[in-house]
């Protein structure tokens, strides 16, 4: 196969999609969450990524905390790692190597306490979901990735 070929392979095999427009993004917070955001969250911003049978999704919105208890209720059951918890590393290691992250994604630091996620919760071969807020810049931010 030449260089060319494999270009066009890996360009017609992936997709992608990133607006930081609100009025368009509700429908996909709904879609996440089950229900639409109410005025509160004065910011949503979205990149959806698809990679051959990968699939990356990240958004972040205005916090407001009754809008994350309400997601938090929504996608249970959810773990908890708190920020001195082995875990709160090994997911900020992996966020960091995601060379795809947006530039307005916020990788968890100082700012975050804890960190919601679930892993395998779908139903294909490999699933995870890491949520929190960050509470210097008051935005809440999700990541879902799996292989089909």
């Amino acid at each position: 196969m030449n260089f060319l070929t494999l270009i066009i392979l890996l360009v017609s095999s992936s997709c992608g999609y990133e607006s930081q427009n609100r009025e368009k993004l509700v429908s996909s917070f709904e879609d996440n969450f089950g229900f639409k955001p109410p005025e509160s969250v004065e910011k949503i911003k979205l990149k959806n990524l698809g990679i051959r049978d990968n699939q990356a999704h990240w958004m972040s919105f205005t916090h407001d905390s009754k809008v994350l208890e309400k997601i938090i209720t929504h996608d249970k059951p959810l773990n908890v790692a708190e920020s001195n918890n082995v875990k709160f590393g090994i997911i900020i290691e992996e966020l960091e190597k995601n060379v795809n992250n947006p530039k307005w994604f916020d990788i968890p630091n100082k700012n975050v306490d804890r960190i919601y996620y679930k892993n395998d919760f779908l139903d294909h071969s490999f699933s995870q979901y890491y949520l929190w807020t960050d509470k210097e810049t008051e935005m809440t931010y999700l990541y879902v990735s799996y292989i089909d």
